[in-house]
C-alpha cells in the first residue's frame, strides 16, 4: 500500500480519514464539525480534565506550503486564541518542512505543544502504513491509484480494456460503500461469479467497477469483456488471478443480436468453469428485464437456477447519509462554479433532493459532468428536474446546444449498435452526405465527455455512448421523432443498421425501458434499406447467413414479400449456408424456412436443411466440436435423421466419458474448455445425474469459505465496506461552503 494520495481525497474525505487516524492515535472519542462557521474547529475532545483538544485539518489542494504557513498564521491564529484549547494538533495534505514546522510551532505557542503535533502528508501517509485497517475504510485512498489499476489490466484484450482503469479511477471519486457493495462481494466471494441485475442508472456498473479495483489491490488481472465470452478464453491464465467483467452481457437495451452469438451455452459453460477455480472471478451487469427476457428466450437459461448467483441493485438500501455523501461527492468534483456547489450546503437545497424517490445516481452523473448553465434555473431546480425527468439533460442539450453534425453523428451512433470506429462512423457521415470531414471530426470533438467517449485501441479509435442513458435517449428519441428513422432509413450505409434498428423494434416495453422504435409504418423504407445493404459485407458485423436471418425475421413480422423473394435468390446458390461463418446462424436458418409464410423460402427448406446439418455435424467433429454437433443434433431433433443423430449422440455420449474420467483421475494437460462443452451438451438430457453421476461434482459447487474471514457477516469483521460516514447528512453537504479548505 505504497501508493496512498492524499490529494485525490475531497474535504470531507479528508476530515473523516483524520478523524478515525487521530482517534487511534489519542485512544479518544472525536467529534467532528462542519466547515464554516465553526470558530476553526475541525475536530475535538474535551477530556475528563476538562482538557480540551482541537485538530485542524487543512485539505490543501491548490496552493502551496507557505500560503498555508500564511493563513494559518494570519486567519487562524487568532480564532486558536479565542478557543483556548489544551492541546492544538494540525493536519494537513501538504508537505510540511523542519522549518515550516518550527515557525508554527513558535507562532502558535503555548496551543502546539511541540512540533510533532504538526502532522504533514508524509506523517500521515507514515502513521497509515501502520494502520491499514483505516486505509481499507477509506476506498477512495487506496484503489484510486491509476498505476494498480493499469497494472492489473490484461495486456491482450483491445478496446475497453485498455481504458478500465480511467474509468474506475473516475467511479471512485463519487462512489459511495453501501449494504449493495457488502452483499454483492459476499456474492463473489462465496460463488466466484455474480450477476448484477437492476433497473437503469442504480449503479450495476460503478458496483462492477468497485469490485474491480478491490480485486485489482489483491494482484488480480482485469479482464474486460467487449464482444463475447470468447474473449475470456483468449486471456485464461491457469496460474493466474483474473477477474472478468461483462458489462451487459445481455445487451444495453435488448437482447439484440445475443440471439445469434449462442452466448447462453457458453455463459453457463464459462460460469461453471469460474466456479471451479479459486483464483477466478466472473462479474455480470445486466437490466432486470433483459434477464428475464433472456430466460424466457434461452431453454438453456431457464433450466439453470441463477437466482444464487443474481444480486438485486437496490437503491432502497442507501440511507440519507449515503445518499448525501453521493450528492456531495458528484457536486465537489464537479466543474461547477463555487457559488453553485455551495448552494448545495443549504438544508433547504439539498433535502428535498436526498429525499427524491426517484433518487439516482446516474442522474446525478449525467447532470455534473456537463457544464453549469444558470439559464436553465438555479442549481436545487436543475437536480431536480433531472431525477424527475433522467432525460431532461440529454434533451435540452441536443435539441438547444448542440448543432446539426453532432445530432447527425448520434443517431448515426445509435443506428449501427450505440459503438463504432471512428473510421467507420466518419464513413457513413460522409455517406449521407451530412457533411465534410472536418465537419465530422469538428463534431466528434463537440460530443466528447458527455454524449460519447472515445477509446485508442489498436490501429483504430472507437466511439461509443458515454453511459446507457445516452443510448436509452436516442432509443427514445428515434421512436418519438420518426424523422430521424426516416433520415436514417433513406440513404443506410451498413446492413448493422437495419439490425438494431429491428432490436430497437422488436426489444421490450415496460417500467424500465418504456419506449420502442415501432417500424410498422417504415416498413418499405425499412425493406429498401435492408436490400440496398445486403450484400454490403465490408460494413456488415454479420456475415451473409447471419445477415439472412435477420431478412427473413423481419420479412416474416413485416409480410414483405420482396425482401424474403431476395432471401431466396440467395439461399439457393449453393454454400451459402455452409459456409456460415457463425454456425448458430444455421439452425435459425433451418427454422425459418421451415416455417415461412413464403413458399418460395419454404421450397429451399430441404436444401437449406440438407446444407445446414452437413456443415453442424461434418465441419467439425473433434473434441469441442463433436459435443457442438451433438447439442445441435438433440436441439434440431424434428429436422434430422435419427439414425445420424444417434451415431452423433453415441459418439458424443462416449467422448464425454473419456473427458470425465480424464479430469477425475488425471486432469494434467487437459482443456477445460471440453469439459465445459460437454457439460453444457449432458445438460440437455433430463435424467443427466443418473447417467452421469459424476459430472454432478462440476455442474454444482459447495460455497467457498471466506479468505482469512475477511467476508463474514459481522459487519466489525467485514473490512471491504465499514461504516464509512461519521455524522449526518446536513454535516456532510456543510462541508461544501468552503471549497477545497480555503
Amino acid at each position: 500500500m505504497d501508493l496512498l494520495d492524499l490529494q485525490k481525497l475531497s474535504d470531507f474525505d479528508f476530515e473523516s480519514l483524520c478523524k478515525d487516524l487521530f482517534e487511534r492515535i489519542l485512544g479518544v472519542r472525536l467529534e467532528i464539525f462542519t466547515s464554516g462557521p465553526d470558530g476553526g474547529i475541525d475536530l475535538r475532545c474535551i477530556g475528563p480534565g476538562r482538557e480540551k483538544v482541537v485538530i485542524q485539518c487543512k485539505h490543501w489542494m491548490k496552493s502551496g506550503r507557505s500560503k498555508l504557513v500564511n493563513h494559518l498564521i494570519d486567519k487562524e491564529l487568532p480564532k486558536v486564541r479565542r478557543l483556548t484549547p489544551t492541546r492544538y494538533i494540525l493536519a494537513t495534505s501538504v508537505e510540511m518542512t523542519p522549518a515550516a514546522k518550527a515557525k508554527l510551532a513558535t507562532e502558535f505557542q503555548p496551543y502546539i505543544v511541540n512540533e510533532s503535533d504538526i502532522f504533514g502528508i508524509d506523517e500521515i501517509t507514515s502513521i497509515l502504513r501502520d494502520h491499514p485497517d483505516i486505509i481499507r475504510k477509506h476506498i477512495r485512498l487506496w484503489l484510486n491509484d491509476a498505476t494498480i489499476l493499469e497494472a492489473a489490466i490484461s495486456r491482450n484484450i483491445i478496446r475497453r480494456s485498455l481504458h478500465l482503469a480511467d474509468e474506475v479511477k473516475d467511479t471512485l471519486r463519487t462512489y459511495v460503500p453501501s449494504r449493495n457493495l457488502r452483499q454483492a462481494m459476499q456474492f463473489i466471494e462465496e460463488n466466484h461469479v455474480v450477476l448484477l441485475s437492476g433497473p437503469p442508472g442504480v449503479g450495476k456498473t460503478t458496483l462492477a467497477q468497485v469490485i474491480c479495483a478491490h480485486y485489482a489491490s489483491k494482484s488480480f488481472e482485469l479482464v474486460e469483456v467487449s464482444e463475447n465470452v470468447e474473449d475470456i478464453y483468449k486471456v485464461w491464465d491457469d496460474n493466474s488471478p483474473q477477474l472478468f467483467i461483462y458489462d451487459d452481457f445481455l445487451g444495453q437495451s435488448s437482447l439484440g443480436d445475443k440471439l445469434y452469438k449462442n452466448e447462453d451455452g457458453r455463459l453457463l459453460s464459462v460460469m461453471r468453469r469460474v466456479r471451479r477455480e479459486p483464483n477466478k472471478r466472473l462479474v455480470c451487469t445486466t437490466r432486470g428485464y433483459i434477464l428475464e427476457q433472456a430466460r424466457q428466450r434461452y431453454e438453456r437459461l431457464d433450466r439453470e437456477n441463477l437466482d444464487p448467483l443474481t444480486f438485486l441493485v437496490d437503491l432502497g438500501t442507501f440511507t440519507l447519509e449515503e445518499k448525501a455523501q453521493i450528492l456531495y461527492n458528484h457536486v465537489h468534483w464537479s466543474d461547477w462554479p463555487t457559488s453553485a456547489k455551495e448552494n448545495f450546503a443549504q438544508p433547504e437545497t439539498y433535502r428535498p433532493i436526498i429525499r427524491h424517490r426517484k433518487f439516482n445516481p446516474r442522474a446525478l452523473s449525467n447532470l455534473f459532468s456537463v457544464p453549469y448553465d444558470p439559464e436553465q434555473g438555479t442549481p436545487k431546480s436543475q437536480v431536480m428536474a433531472v431525477l424527475d425527468d433522467p432525460m431532461a439533460v440529454w434533451r435540452h442539450i441536443f435539441d438547444h446546444q448542440l448543432g446539426d453534425n453532432e445530432r447527425r453523428i448520434l443517431v448515426l451512433l445509435f443506428s449501427v449498435g450505440s459503438e463504432s470506429s471512428a473510421a467507420s462512423l466518419e464513413q457513413a457521415f460522409l455517406e449521407y452526405r451530412a457533411g465534410s470531414v472536418a465537419n465530422f471530426r469538428n463534431g466528434l470533438k463537440v460530443l466528447e465527455g458527455t454524449f460519447v467517449k472515445i477509446a485508442a485501441a489498436p490501429y483504430r479509435q472507437q466511439v461509443e455512448f458515454a453511459n446507457p442513458s445516452v443510448n436509452d435517449f436516442m432509443l427514445a428519441k428515434l421512436a418519438n421523432e420518426p424523422d430521424w428513422l426516416q433520415w436514417i432509413l433513406s440513404n443506410p450505409y451498413s446492413f448493422d443498421q437495419v439490425v438494431h434498428l429491428w432490436d430497437a423494434h422488436t426489444g421490450p416495453c415496460d417500467v424500465e425501458a418504456p419506449v420502442k422504435v415501432n417500424l410498422m409504418p417504415h416498413a418499405a423504407g425499412l425493406e429498401r434499406a435492408a436490400l440496398a445493404t445486403l450484400d454490403r459485407r465490408e460494413t456488415a458485423s454479420h456475415d451473409k447467413a447471419g445477415r439472412l436471418v435477420v431478412c427473413l425475421l423481419i420479412a416474416q413480422e413485416l409480410a414483405l414479400s420482396e425482401l424474403a423473394q431476395q432471401v431466396a435468390d440467395r439461399l439457393s446458390i449453393q454454400g451459402c449456408v455452409y459456409d456460415a461463418r457463425n454456425l448458430d446462424d444455421i439452425p435459425h436458418l433451418i427454422r425459418l424456412t421451415h416455417e415461412s409464410r413464403y413458399a418460395r423460402v419454404r421450397a429451399l427448406h430441404e436444401s437449406v436443411k440438407l446444407e445446414g446439418l452437413t456443415a453442424l455435424f461434418n465441419r467439425d467433429r473433434q473434441e469441442c466440436g463433436l459435443f457442438k454437433a451433438a447439442t445441435y443434433a438433440l436441439q434440431l431433433s424434428g429436422f434430422v435423421d435419427p439414425f445420424v443423430k444417434e451415431e452423433i449422440i453415441q459418439a458424443a455420449d462416449e467422448k464425454f466419458k473419456a473427458v470425465l474420467d480424464r479430469h477425475l483421475f488425471d486432469s494434467d494437460g487437459l482443456d477445460s474448455s471440453l469439459l465445459g462443452y460437454g457439460l453444457d451438451y449432458v445438460r440437455q438430457y433430463g435424467n443427466w445425474q443418473e447417467r452421469w453421476p459424476m459430472a454432478s461434482d462440476f455442474m454444482t459447487y459447495p460455497d467457498l469459505e471466506s479468505e482469512d474471514g475477511e467476508f463474514e457477516d459481522s459487519e466489525e469483521a467485514f473490512d471491504v465496506d465499514p461504516e464509512y460516514i461519521d455524522g449526518d447528512a446536513y454535516l456532510i453537504m456543510s462541508s461544501l461552503r468552503i471549497i477545497n479548505g480555503a
